[in-house]
């Protein structure tokens, strides 16, 4: 497996929104495009679609695999704090519950959605398995994969209603004034996603790459940057090129 973050393949991805459906196959979309929160045009409540989706594929997922909450004791050096183990033909996948910021478990159970859907089953992403029967994933399709967690959590259309909400509560005074508008926004989408706060951060700038109105008030950055941001975040020490 190549030990090496191609910054293009990155940016590529992020120039798409960081849209979960790139990673899947199309012999898979049909079942997993209902990942794809955006799509859900009839919700009327903005905090019930991704927490409605993800309870969904989180149930079957735990059909199809044994799925252990704990506190790993030797979790992975790079990336989320999953582990993924193929024993007797059955999937088993370990979910560290220690936490480091709010959010952050149920951050790591979204994840563990994605990677065994779009990761293990999506058929584009290509794993190893060692003689543990451990899953291996790549560093750079670690960075995809969570990248993809966080379109799910925070897709564009949901980002937006937040956004114009906040607006909406600037204009008629009932936002705190000595908060500026962008961690009260920020804020708002940790009310309605359960997240941790630099997941939220994360996923603006990431959307920044593909959302010109997202730009606006938040900064495009580098692509050393961006790896630099995930290196921080993930533990990853893969050459970047």
């Amino acid at each position: 497996m190549e030990n090496v973050i191609h910054k293009d393949r990155i940016e590529k991805f992020l120039k798409m929104g960081g849209d979960i459906v790139h990673l899947i196959s199309k012999k898979e979309q049909s079942e997993l495009r209902r990942l794809v929160f955006a799509n859900r045009t009839n919700w009327t409540k903005i905090s019930s679609l991704p927490e409605t989706v993800f309870k969904t594929f989180d149930r079957m997922m735990r059909e199809e695999c044994f799925v252990t909450e704990m506190k790993i004791p030797n979790p992975p050096e790079s990336g989320p704090y999953l582990v993924f183990e193929e024993r007797s033909g059955k999937m088993n996948i370990l979910i560290d519950t220690r936490k480091s910021a709010k959010g952050v478990v149920h951050y790591r159970k979204c994840m563990a959605v994605v990677v065994y859907f779009a990761g293990i089953k999506g058929e584009i992403i290509k794993t190893e398995t060692d003689e543990n029967g451990k899953i291996i994933f790549s560093e750079e399709d670690l960075i995809l994969l969570s990248i993809a967690t966080r379109y799910c959590l925070m897709p564009p259309k949901l980002v937006k209603k937040i956004y114009l909400l906040t607006k909406m509560y600037a204009e008629d005074g009932s936002l705190d004034r000595d908060k500026p508008f962008l961690q009260s926004f920020v804020e708002n989408i940790m009310f309605q996603t359960n997240v941790p706060e630099w997941a939220v951060y994360m996923r603006l700038r990431e959307l920044a790459f593909s959302e010109p109105d997202v730009a606006e008030f938040i900064s495009v950055r580098t692509m050393d940057e961006m790896i630099e941001e995930y290196r921080e975040k993930g533990g990853y020490k893969s050459e970047a090129v």
